[in-house]
């Protein structure tokens, strides 16, 4: 397949370009890229000066890659990956440092912060549902000063579409392969006389298809998905000093999960107790910022959700095994506070401080769950409860030196705090007795701190250069399952520090058709947190440990050509090379040296576009990435794939036709893979694979109001 794609792909950018050279005269005006903004950083920055490695994708890239969800661009950004093993993404990692589970017993606390507008679904990436969203964020590496312990990794935001003082709005439906079906709405506008007074945004999507599995044994789409979003953005600005911000968001997916068999095929299943991936969020957020005080603005940020959620699963995949079916069912509670002062900038003309900002922020999480494990002779069951609190202090200074060069100086402290309970109860049917209930009760305390030193210039009006140092980290936390032996098996594990070391360039050329930028990196992790499991068949016990020395260095690269009014092409390269230093964990196992979990060597993305604001509409991408571990504690790999996805439209006053095809050539590759023992009698490990979606062809119809 590798050798069709890259011969098709080469075909589409050749016939982008032989129109323009051949028919195509350079166009007499310049061609503007529209300037983006970057909301996810401390300070919301202009995309062409922020001094990161950024990823942002805006309303016009998502409409033609036809992104209905985050997971159908996560592949696309550079160095970011995820972890299959769930109906929709949700465990991500940016340079190798995230999740890629939360089985029983094992603790919310991530690495890669998730948001929807102000909204916390950190791990909970399920709600990421793409309609009506006005730009995608990804900010790559430790964003201590911003967000702390859990943005170790970096952070991912979904900017939904603000409301307007003009009513407006949009409608679509479509359908596709694998039984898709889906229709989705919004509209917003003023609702007071004075349109600037009370404005509102509302957007609702309904979805529902097979999953890409059929039950053989069941006879029917056991994988399916069934996916509700609502959304609900006010703003108000009572009088000239206050504007307030509220965001409302219910979601609910019923989802099956149904997706290893014991051969591996991809396709069918043989479960006689399929599972089901389901969440249920409730979440809420109010932002005030008060403007009246002199050359001061305040900030207050107040959060809530509540999530609740049922992961399950037949444990041997088959009719006719060990019969054994896991049920996880959790209840997560989140609320955060966030005060800040921010100087303004005018005020702050002629100073040796320009600009600057302070803060305090506090968030707790509280996380419940049962499960159950139950075969012909058992009824295992374990209870957990996880308590965290986060208490911080935040801080940030700019200083010009000149009109051209500038510095920044950031620190966050933090206080975590982390409790919990873990219980274990076991039923022996054989002998109708219960084991000895087992209990333990962790605690982890610690104070981390964080910070960063960033240097800026602009080489020229249209060129920027950065040099940072940002020290990040990975707060310690507990061990909330009760099936661990404390003997060998860790309570508590220690906070993880990282280093990270960036340069980056990013500028427009030839009046402003050419856009691109370059970072590169270095990565030193230290006290490395890695997520570990021990156990066979259905019957494992969860935690996490800690290694020694990690690196990562690589580099990200992404550019945009404007050939003319209605051509253009784009492409993004991400590059990683890493290593794990050998380590001896808890219960006396050595892990050999190698590289680290989720750090592909390459991943790439190539695509073409053709269109204006009415008229005949192609896009094309081509989406690639090496093979990569996902796990540090086995060593099978997920193979290389390349994927072609592809769209061609019409428009025409307010309505769009869109024919679309994702995973064009139908390339058969790995969402993720396990490595463990799961046939009787003998379980001898083997390789298992969770197969990514195959090719699905669709059609869009949408109107704009």
């Amino acid at each position: 397949m590798r050798l069709p794609i890259c011969t098709v792909s080469f075909v589409l950018v050749t016939a982008a370009l032989l129109p323009v050279s051949a028919q195509t005269p350079a166009p007499s005006a310049p061609v503007k890229l529209e300037t983006l903004r970057v909301t996810a950083d401390l300070w919301e920055s202009p995309l062409t000066h922020i001094p990161a490695s950024v990823s942002v994708y805006d309303e016009a890239a998502l409409r033609a890659g036809n992104i209905q969800h985050f997971g159908d661009l996560v592949d696309q950004v550079p160095n970011l990956t995820w972890t299959g093993g769930t109906s929709r993404p949700r465990y991500l990692q940016i340079r190798g440092i995230g999740e890629n589970s939360q089985y029983e017993g094992e603790t919310p606390d991530s690495t890669v912060r998730f948001l929807v507008d102000d909204l916390d679904f950190t791990g909970l990436g399920t709600v990421g549902t793409a309609f009506d969203v006005g730009q995608v964020e990804v900010l790559r590496g430790p964003q201590a000063g911003a967000f702390g312990a859990n943005a170790a990794g970096g952070v991912v935001r979904l900017v939904t579409r603000a409301p307007t003082p003009f009513w407006t709005g949009s409608a679509e439906a479509g359908f596709g392969g694998d039984a898709l079906r889906f229709a989705q709405f919004a509209v917003g506008g003023p609702l007071l006389k004075r349109p600037e007074e009370l404005m509102m945004r509302f957007a609702v999507q309904q979805s529902s298809q097979d999953g890409f599995r059929h039950n053989l044994t069941q006879n029917r789409a056991t994988n399916e998905r069934d996916e509700f979003t609502a959304r609900l953005r006010l703003v108000w600005n009572p009088n000239d000093y206050w504007r307030w911000e509220s965001t409302f968001l219910a979601a609910t997916f019923d989802n099956g999960f149904d997706e290893y068999a014991l051969d591996n095929n991809g396709k069918w299943t043989y479960s006689d107790q399929p599972g089901r991936d389901e969440q249920r969020s409730l979440a809420a957020s109010l932002r005030g910022v008060y403007t009246a005080w002199e050359g001061v603005r305040l900030t207050t940020t107040t959060t809530g959700s509540r999530t609740r959620s049922r992961y399950s699963y037949d444990d041997d995949w088959t009719a006719s095994s060990y019969q054994g079916f896991s049920d996880l069912s959790r209840t997560r509670w989140g609320a955060s506070q966030e005060v800040r002062l921010d100087s303004d900038s005018e005020s702050a003309e002629g100073r040796g401080i320009s600009r600057w900002t302070t803060g305090v922020f506090y968030a707790n999480t509280d996380e419940r769950s049962r499960y159950t494990n139950e075969d012909p002779g058992n009824v295992r069951g374990l209870r957990t409860v996880y308590d965290a609190d986060q208490f911080a202090w935040f801080g940030q200074i700019g200083h010009d030196f000149t009109a051209r060069t500038r510095l920044v100086l950031g620190l966050r402290s933090e206080r975590v705090e982390s409790k919990g309970e873990g219980t274990r109860t076991r039923y022996r049917a054989s002998t109708g007795r219960f084991d000895p209930v087992v209990v333990v009760y962790p605690k982890f305390s610690d104070n981390v701190f964080g910070g960063k030193v960033t240097l800026e210039h602009d080489l020229s009006d249209h060129e920027f250069a950065f040099l940072s140092v940002t020290r990040g980290y990975k707060a310690g936390g507990i061990n909330v399952d009760a099936r661990i032996d404390p003997s060998v098996d860790p309570l508590v594990y220690d906070t993880e520090t990282l280093w990270n070391y960036e340069a980056g360039v990013r500028g427009h050329w030839w009046e402003s058709r050419l856009t691109g930028e370059v970072t590169a990196f270095y990565l030193a992790r230290s006290n490395t947190q890695v997520r570990d499991s021990a156990g066979f068949g259905g019957s494992y016990r969860f935690f996490t440990d800690n290694a020694n020395e990690a690196y990562v260095y690589g580099a990200e690269m992404s550019g945009a050509y404007a050939i003319s009014e209605r051509w253009s092409v784009r492409g993004s390269l991400g590059l990683m090379q890493s290593e794990l230093e050998s380590f001896v964990v808890a219960d006396g196992r050595t892990v050999q040296a190698r590289e680290l979990a989720n750090t592909p060597r390459t991943g790439y993305t190539v695509g073409v576009r053709y269109g204006a604001e009415t008229g005949l509409f192609f896009s094309s991408d081509l989406v690639g990435k090496s093979k990569q571990y996902d796990s540090n504690n086995q060593n099978e790999a997920r193979r290389s794939y390349q994927v072609v996805n592809a769209n061609l439209g019409y428009r025409w006053r307010h309505w769009t036709v869109t024919l679309w095809a994702k995973n064009a050539f139908d390339e058969v590759y790995d969402k993720r893979v396990l490595f463990f023992g799961n046939e009787d009698p003998d379980y001898l490990e083997k390789r298992y694979e969770n197969r990514a979606d195959p090719r699905q062809i669709g059609v869009t119809v949408g109107y704009q109001f």
